[in-house]
């Protein structure tokens, strides 16, 4: 490799990281900007698919598929940092992609951190009893942090910058990226809601990087 391109592909990834951490370091500020966000819940809670019967039975599908829940949680629990970090590797042959798709992240996050001063809700786990053992919320992973679903947003932009590219070996990333919002639903997670919004913050994140 030439030392211009590896210069090239240093700062590209110095650049990702620097995306990448500061999701972190939002997190650990955010006890101090959440305290004046508005708890939505109550009025989130009149909207269709949201009832304890449903998020019960989803979730309680799951858990009975032991293959399936075993591949979702494990989708889940990678589903963050994968969707960034596979799709990222991926991109570094194209510098120009690669650029993109950083940018894309970075207008995600803000969509994101502004959202969730103004309004948050809880996720179906936190608001119910669900049959499904939920690791406990620390200071990366406020439970606040629910709609829109960071997970869904990420894994939505990841896939809309590389869903035009025909490689074979994609297509196991485009599964994984696909599996993520699913996961964040059949486990509790996340509501529906939060998907769908995780899936217009993307649209939104990829549109506006084009107007850059």
């Amino acid at each position: 490799m030439e030392p211009e391109s590896l210069r090239k592909r240093l700062k590209l990834i110095i650049l990702f990281l620097a995306v990448y951490l500061s999701w972190d370091a939002y997190a650990l500020v955010y006890p101090h900007i959440g305290r004046w966000s508005a708890n939505v819940l109550p009025y989130f809670l009149k909207l269709p698919l949201t009832s304890y019967r449903f998020e019960y039975s989803v979730v309680s599908w799951t858990v009975s598929h032991r293959f399936l829940h075993a591949i979702m949680r494990l989708v889940y629990n990678t589903g963050f940092t994968g969707s960034m970090f596979l799709t990222f590797l991926y991109t570094l042959r194209d510098e120009r992609l690669s650029l993109r798709l950083i940018r894309r992240y970075a207008l995600a996050f803000s969509i994101l951190a502004v959202s969730f001063a103004i309004f948050h809700v809880y996720a179906p786990h936190y608001v119910y009893s669900l049959p499904e053992k939920y690791s406990p919320n620390n200071a990366l992973t406020p439970p606040q942090f629910v709609f829109p679903s960071p997970h869904c947003s990420i894994a939505f932009v990841s896939l809309m910058t590389i869903w035009k590219r025909m490689d074979l070996l994609l297509i196991p990333l485009k599964v994984y990226l696909l599996l993520v919002p699913i996961s964040t639903v059949l486990l509790g997670e996340h509501w529906i809601w939060d998907a769908l919004a995780g899936f217009i913050v993307a649209l939104l994140a990829v549109e506006l990087e084009k107007r850059v």
